[in-house]
């Protein structure tokens, strides 16, 4: 049975047409699923004929979302743009919701945009685990060499020390545990968690948060779950130097920058976002909105391939779970 998958068209200013036209065109990957694209018709057709692209309708169905006369401005952050990104998103998450369909990739989105469009949210996963009517989520980066859960998604920097706390750090590891699990299908997981300051901390002198809140963390979802092994928190430059994140099956960084910096560097074109803890799978490509090359023809549809790779694998292990 193939999976059901749809793909939101992104911000329609920036890559995301391009790279989902470009994927839709690949005819033999799209017979091994059953591919929706929520989007104007209007934005295919604009960026079809730009990109001089010709595609078979019969390989997918499209699913119209907000209005057609939409204006696009290739490389513009605007209002409208972030309206038709943040609809797409609405429209997937309801009908993922309701059964009709089994996963949403997402296409790149701006962040702005979507603020300046109506929808108040710093980004994907905290609009998916909104609408999505999720308890407690986690943004997590996977791909075959390394996968990358995290604390924090979108904050400030001068916000994220005051955010880790241990009821946090349990609730976002414990939500990786179960995602590993069922979704990657590891009986056994081992996650290697990274700490909050230089060399993660010092002993506590050059920052307390290691020794009063990450440590003890660790020590009570351990007690709780046997099967797992935690390890840290470890100094983040000599982690990645060393290449221990090869001993673990997952590593959870504490902010966005310290975990998707080295992240993209070992995984490069090939990771894929992921928001564990949703009643329904969601990926999307590892990558933004490249305004700067957008309407010129030469953007990659490798990640968002990846990401729709994942989000079947994931949807299967799911049923395989039942």
């Amino acid at each position: 049975m193939k999976s059901r998958i749809l793909i939101t068209i992104g911000d329609i200013n920036g890559i995301g047409p391009e790279i989902v036209l470009k994927t839709l065109k690949n005819r033999a990957f799209l017979k091994k699923y059953d591919i929706t694209v929520i989007s104007p018709f209007s934005i295919l057709a604009f960026y079809s004929k730009l990109l001089k692209l010709k595609l078979d309708a019969n390989d997918f169905n499209v699913i119209p979302a907000a209005d057609e006369n939409v204006k696009i401005t290739p490389g513009k952050i605007s209002a409208v743009s972030g309206y038709v990104s943040g609809v797409a998103i609405q429209t997937a998450i309801e009908l993922c919701l309701c059964g009709e369909y089994d996963a949403i990739v997402t296409a790149p989105i701006a962040k702005v945009a979507l603020n300046l469009g109506g929808f108040n949210y710093d980004g994907h996963t905290e609009m998916l685990t909104d609408l999505g009517k999720a308890q407690q989520t986690c943004m997590v980066m996977l791909s075959d060499k390394l996968n990358m859960g995290f604390a924090t998604t979108h904050p400030p920097l001068s916000r994220v020390a005051g955010m880790i706390t241990r009821s946090l750090l349990k609730r976002k590891i414990g939500v990786c545990i179960e995602s590993l699990r069922n979704d990657l299908k590891i009986g056994k997981p081992s996650i290697g968690v990274l700490g909050l300051n230089p060399h993660a901390g010092d002993s506590g002198l050059i920052g307390s948060e290691e020794i009063k809140i990450i440590s003890p963390a660790l020590r009570e979802v351990s007690s709780k779950n046997k099967y797992v092994k935690l390890s840290g928190p470890f100094s983040p430059d000599a982690y990645f130097a060393s290449k221990a994140y090869d001993k673990f099956n997952m590593t959870f960084a504490m902010y966005h920058d310290q975990g998707f910096i080295p992240f993209k560097m070992i995984a490069g074109h090939l990771g894929t976002n992921f928001t564990a803890g949703l009643k329904f799978v969601r990926t999307s490509p590892d990558h933004g909105t490249a305004f700067d090359i957008a309407g010129r023809g030469i953007a990659s549809e490798v990640s968002l391939i990846e990401a729709i790779k994942w989000a079947d694998k994931i949807v299967k292990n799911r049923i395989n779970k039942n």
